[in-house]
């Protein structure tokens, strides 16, 4: 049977969660990053583990709501 208040046990990623806490929470946002915005492969395109995902997305001109589902495997 299925927890009603722990429906999913995947993270919840917030507009105040830093890269670091996402990429250690799931590795494997490493490759949304780079496949669906081309986050952090390069110098150019790189970003500080302690920013804020809402940072990263306006430094990078990304709807924060958009970067934020990605990372939450949202659609």
């Amino acid at each position: 049977m299925t927890n009603p208040t722990n429906a999913s046990s995947k993270p919840r990623f917030t507009a105040k969660s830093t890269m670091l806490e996402c990429l250690t929470a799931d590795p494997s946002l490493g490759m949304v990053l780079m496949r669906d915005f081309h986050l952090g492969g390069c110098r150019n395109c790189g970003f500080n583990p302690h920013d804020s995902i809402e940072a990263v997305a306006m430094a990078n001109g990304i709807p924060t709501d958009r970067l934020i589902a990605a990372m939450n495997r949202e659609g």
